[in-house]
């Protein structure tokens, strides 16, 4: 006799019918494949004359170039996520495939919904940055972006509990499917070490070149972490073919398939070798990425090369492609010279630089290399206390060594200080700055001259000298103003905490020289 208020179960009924969509999402995780729907999900689906939800469909590229996928539309309200199926996992794992998937309606419209109106929400609730390009197959190499890439962007927090509900949600899924992918290709060495950005492109034919997300120099990826797997999430539920944006992936026959970025779209690409470019868009672009580590350790990200032990000059092909890559872009017309008749030109200089999630701090260094007479004689100890993986100094090599530390580590300036003395290697010179700064040409020959002519007093005897300033402020991204009178740091007042503030004040002319 049934229970007043309750159903008997279908003839045919298993153990499946009785799970939750989570606990079988975690079964399909543990066998690596998914399952048929229960019964009773059938049986429902049967009654009220619906039919399943259609199968989610791997897209593979095409021979002919320049053809897109475009997604149908779906009228399910919910899509369970499987797992990745093996002709996606031997296309990403297989080096010789075109080395990407395609998943279309990921989480279905209610949560893709969801997804897009909290990553809006994010957009306006949090000060986002100009992306920045670090390094590149080409010689294309730049501090100043908007032509190479145009996107504004904001980390995410590794906590995912800080983050709305849906976003959550995405992550999880995306995580289900990298799990089972790390499982299926061990030879990827994919790791559960990740980090996630949402980004925007603002329209007005914003693009980001031809590139890939990881560069493997001197195979370092095999001994560091690094990105191993890229993950992208669309959310533009209006999207229009003018509207251009689409994500073009560069095939290695030559030809091209372009993937509209439409909103519940999901690619999924090896992050070492595929190469990519987000074509010019005319409206506003919204994507999520969440790329996948390998190699190394849980607690390290990558590193620039140990320093040679002599900090002599490298040759001068350093200055030669320094010059090439980075002098056109961040040296504006307006920046003037500092000229010195005669001035040192080999002496060695080492740049003492600590940087706390400051997204000025490569933009910096490359300026700082840009701008020198000398390049090839300055050396820079950088301390970063940044979350995310930066591989932007690897084309430095030698000439920037690197102390990484978690931002959570971090206790102030001081220790930060002191971890970039420790990579001070016998330089000639000593110049300690911040991680937000620019540079006149020729500041190298000029700073060393200014500071001979402090090293021996009236009486000629020799003396120790120290050059102090408080630098005038720059204009993003380059733009150094015409003013050379020198600063003075003075107080100012004292603040609720009783700490006495200072400021910098230009004087109001130029001492004689």
């Amino acid at each position: 006799m049934a229970t007043p208020g309750r159903k008997k179960a279908a003839t045919g009924a298993s153990l499946l019918d009785a799970l939750s969509p989570q606990l079988m999402s975690l079964v399909e995780a543990s066998l690596g494949h998914s399952l048929a729907a229960p019964s009773s999900v059938r049986n429902g689906l049967s009654s009220a004359n619906a039919s399943p939800p259609p199968q989610r469909s791997t897209v593979q590229p095409p021979a002919n170039r320049g053809e897109s996928v475009i997604p149908q539309s779906r009228s399910s309200d919910y899509i369970r996520v499987g797992v990745l199926n093996p002709s996606e996992i031997f296309l990403l794992r297989q080096a010789d495939s075109p080395g990407f998937v395609v998943r279309e309606h990921f989480l279905g419209p209610a949560a893709a919904t969801a997804v897009h109106d909290a990553c809006l929400g994010l957009t306006e609730s949090t000060p986002m940055r100009p992306a920045q390009v670090g390094v590149g197959k080409s010689t294309a190499v730049t501090c100043h972006v908007a032509d190479a890439r145009g996107d504004q962007l904001v980390w995410l927090p590794h906590d995912k509990t800080a983050l709305p509900p849906p976003l959550q949600h995405l992550l999880a899924q995306i995580e289900r499917l990298m799990h089972g992918l790390a499982k299926a290709a061990p030879e990827l060495g994919v790791r559960n070490v990740k980090s996630t950005q949402l980004a925007v492109f603002p329209g007005h034919n914003t693009r980001f070149v031809p590139h890939v997300d990881t560069y493997d120099h001197n195979n370092n990826a095999k001994q560091h972490l690094s990105r191993r797997i890229t993950c992208l999430y669309y959310l533009n539920p209006s999207w229009e073919s003018s509207h251009g944006g689409a994500l073009r992936m560069h095939l290695q026959d030559g030809t091209t398939w372009d993937i509209p970025p439409v909103l519940d779209t999901l690619v999924v690409f090896r992050s070492t070798d595929v190469l990519h470019e987000v074509l010019p868009t005319t409206v506003h672009r919204l994507a999520l990425t969440t790329w996948y580590y390998g190699g190394g350790s849980a607690t390290t990200i990558p590193s620039t090369p140990p320093s040679a032990t002599s900090p002599t000059p490298t040759t001068p092909s350093f200055a030669t492609n320094i010059a090439t890559r980075t002098t056109s872009s961040c040296v504006t017309g307006s920046n003037q010279p500092l000229e010195v008749a005669g001035g040192d030109a080999t002496s060695t200089i080492f740049v003492s630089i600590p940087s706390y999630c400051d997204s000025e701090c490569q933009p910096t260094v490359a300026h700082l290399f840009a701008t020198a007479a000398a390049p090839s004689r300055v050396f820079v100890g950088l301390c970063l206390q940044h979350e995310q993986d930066d591989q932007s100094m690897d084309m430095y090599g030698e000439h920037v060594r690197i102390k990484r530390m978690r931002p959570a580590d971090a206790t102030g300036p001081c220790l930060a200080r002191w971890e970039t003395q420790q990579l001070w290697k016998g330089e000639a010179f000593y110049l300690q700055i911040d991680s937000h700064m620019r540079f006149r040409r020729g500041w190298d020959v000029y700073l060393i001259d200014q500071l001979r002519r402090c090293s021996n007093s009236p009486q000629g005897r020799p003396r120790k000298a120290i050059l102090t300033t408080y630098p005038l402020g720059y204009t993003l991204p380059n733009e150094i103003p015409n003013d050379t009178r020198p600063t003075l740091l003075c107080a100012s007042a004292f603040d609720s905490h009783g700490m006495l503030r200072q400021c910098g004040k230009v004087l109001k002319t130029s001492p004689s020289s």
